[in-house]
């Protein structure tokens, strides 16, 4: 090293002739005392025109308006730094997306003495990043285009298909129908082919129930799309009017229902509402065990920013892997009671759709307790 150059002055030599970022310091005012070559190329000003100035000229005009270059002063002697990426203004007034550090200086004493300030422009950086988000919100929209038009073809087949189908299966209906009396009036309804009879018409059943949840689907896709709106529901009174319908269900098995409703109203489509409840009482009693009496459990109460509903029953049960798959569309773990495995698939689809959600706690020949959060909107 050249003894007559010291630390301190090759520190100043380097950092004058940057040209690649500005670089000044400021008194503990921010009035500028020290100005680089990138200072000048970056900024466009040259030393004369700007030592001794606050360093606030800058900013935008808005920001010094606001205040912002003397807030900035304050957090970095508040935080040790201040580190941003904005907008700084040059000499003909054009502005340009900068990175800025402000960092203040002390004296080997400890004292502040002032601030130092570096700023590095990258115009050119952010252009490329918002051509980048361009492109991606393009390319996202494309995407969401396409899978509205999926969702849509979706919709019309599974509307086309249940509306086609639903003619040949009453006609396969009336003609085993037909076919019953004619064996019965030739004396060929035996124990075999009533049997037989039998089984198809439980066939035919249970397509009709499946179209009838395809029907249901394709209504869901078609709320999720219209966003069906929302009313102050009386949750009490929907749950009356679910009893009711139950209790005309027949051979409908036996079953004790305890209510805590701590809140009773709640904003929320009420057909969506109604099926969500109803799903839930019903399996409940679908899967009830044969061993104990059914017993189910509903409540409601806040719990910000939620309100909770809970259906617990004393039932079946199920094991780790059954709730893993619970809510698969057609997916069913009980053979023994009627149903098509749509049920909570559909719960599931109308809570997401409303940012609620459900959770799941059963273990098996105990029961379950289903948890659904509404939010909480009044």
């Amino acid at each position: 090293m050249n003894p007559h150059y010291s630390d301190e002055s090759l520190n100043s030599y380097f950092i004058k002739q940057i040209k690649d970022y500005a670089i000044f310091a400021t008194d503990t005012n921010g009035i500028i005392s020290t100005w680089n070559k990138g200072c000048e190329r970056i900024k466009g000003y040259t030393p004369e025109e700007t030592i001794g100035q606050y360093y606030g000229m800058l900013h935008p005009d808005e920001y010094q308006q606001a205040g912002k270059p003397q807030e900035e002063l304050d957090k970095a002697l508040e935080n040790g730094v201040y580190d941003v990426e904005d907008w700084r203004k040059r000499k003909d007034g054009s502005l340009f997306w900068a990175s800025v550090t402000l960092t203040p200086i002390y004296s080997a004493e400890g004292e502040h003495v002032g601030y130092t300030k570096i700023t590095g422009d990258i115009t050119k950086q952010k252009e490329l990043q918002d051509k980048l988000a361009e492109r991606q919100q393009g390319a996202l929209e494309h995407k969401n285009d396409q899978l509205h038009k999926i969702n849509l073809d979706l919709d019309n087949f599974i509307y086309t298909a249940s509306h086609d189908l639903r003619s040949p299966i009453t006609n396969i209906e009336a003609l085993v129908q037909v076919l019953q009396e004619e064996l019965t009036q030739a004396g060929n309804l035996n124990q075999d082919t009533e049997e037989i009879v039998q089984r198809i018409t439980a066939s035919i059943n249970r397509l009709k129930r499946t179209i009838d949840d395809l029907t249901e689907i394709n209504r869901l896709h078609k709320d999720f799309s219209e966003n069906p709106s929302a009313e102050i529901i009386n949750i009490k009174e929907v749950y009356e009017d679910i009893i009711a319908d139950l209790g005309f269900v027949p051979k409908q098995e036996h079953y004790f229902v305890k209510t805590d409703f701590q809140v009773h109203q709640l904003k929320f489509s009420r057909k969506n509402f109604r099926s969500i409840l109803y799903n839930l009482i019903s399996n409940a009693i679908k899967y009830q065990s044969p061993e104990r009496d059914c017993i189910i459990n509903i409540n409601t109460r806040l719990e910000e920013p939620f309100v909770l509903l809970s259906v617990e029953d004393n039932g079946l049960g199920m094991n780790a892997r059954q709730q893993e798959q619970l809510y698969t569309m057609f997916k069913r773990f009980h053979d023994h009671v009627e149903g098509t495995g749509v049920g909570l698939f559909m719960v599931k689809r109308i809570l997401d759709n409303a940012g609620g959600k459900i959770e799941v706690k059963s273990e098996e020949d105990k029961g379950t307790e289903f948890k659904v959060y509404f939010k909480a909107e009044m």
